[in-house]
């Protein structure tokens, strides 16, 4: 059994390598000086309880990418966001996201399980939020594959992964890169290094989390850790949900621009 395990994994992660490298909606970014975006993945309570405080304090918002078939439920990132936090979440300005319905790896997915997953959600979000927007993704446990970007790449106008680095140049729209922000791997300089690296590439850096709580789980941060992180980009550079920065990639006449290229 721990054999087959180990080829599954091994295998898995060649999926994931081999979808990572294709790109599949190129686009140039550059936002000069720099900008920032902090997210949340599978939406734990704490992410909005203290997570959206912390923002909030910066006069800031976030993303949150919600897995609706998880909602109301408790995991090993504590409770899970119930559908008051996320009719609050959506009234107080911040982005909500899409994941799978049931967080299911799309790295694993064949593309009409991923459409299913993905209108299912869709529809469970119009029904609590009222029909918003919902124009962007991220892949639950980092899974991504080529099938899986095709088929996402026409649902949304981003899809964030957990390849890590700087968003600047030519990036793939349907895998941007990002940076995880966790209490056991967690280096302030190097967190705020990146900050200042996308300030001088006119860089976009990506940072994501899971739950925000005084003892988190191993993919989730302390809200000091958090904070520190913020306040430094929030001193820095302008620090936006991502909808909005794909909004102001796009504008024209010497603002920063996102110019999507044939693949």
């Amino acid at each position: 059994m721990k054999r087959e395990l180990m080829r599954v994994s091994l295998a898995a992660r060649l999926v994931r390598e081999i979808g990572g490298f294709f790109c599949t909606r190129p686009a140039k970014i550059a936002w000069p000086g720099g900008v920032a975006s902090f997210t949340f993945d599978d939406f734990p309570r704490s992410a909005w309880t203290n997570g959206g405080a912390i923002l909030e304090k910066y006069d800031r918002r976030g993303t949150f990418y919600a897995a609706m078939g998880m909602a109301g439920t408790s995991s090993d990132l504590g409770a899970l966001f119930d559908l008051e936090d996320l009719r609050a979440a959506h009234a107080h300005g911040h982005e909500i996201g899409c994941h799978t319905y049931h967080h299911r790896d799309c790295g694993q997915l064949v593309p009409s399980d991923i459409a299913d997953e993905i209108d299912r959600n869709a529809v469970a979000l119009a029904r609590v939020l009222g029909a918003p927007a919902i124009s962007n993704f991220a892949y639950p446990f980092g899974g991504v594959s080529i099938s899986a970007k095709s088929e996402l790449a026409m649902r949304f106008a981003s899809c964030r992964g957990t390849g890590r680095g700087i968003n600047h140049g030519t990036v793939d729209l349907t895998d941007l890169l990002s940076t995880s922000i966790y209490s056991r791997t967690f280096d302030r300089e190097r967190l705020c290094q990146l900050i200042d690296d996308a300030q001088a590439a006119s860089g976009w850096v990506i940072f994501y989390t899971h739950d925000v709580a005084d003892e988190p789980s191993p993919y989730g941060c302390t809200p000091a850790e958090l904070q520190s992180i913020v306040a430094y980009a929030a001193e820095n550079m302008p620090v936006l949900p991502v909808r909005e920065v794909l909004a102001g990639l796009r504008l024209a006449g010497g603002a920063p621009t996102a110019e999507k290229r044939a693949a």
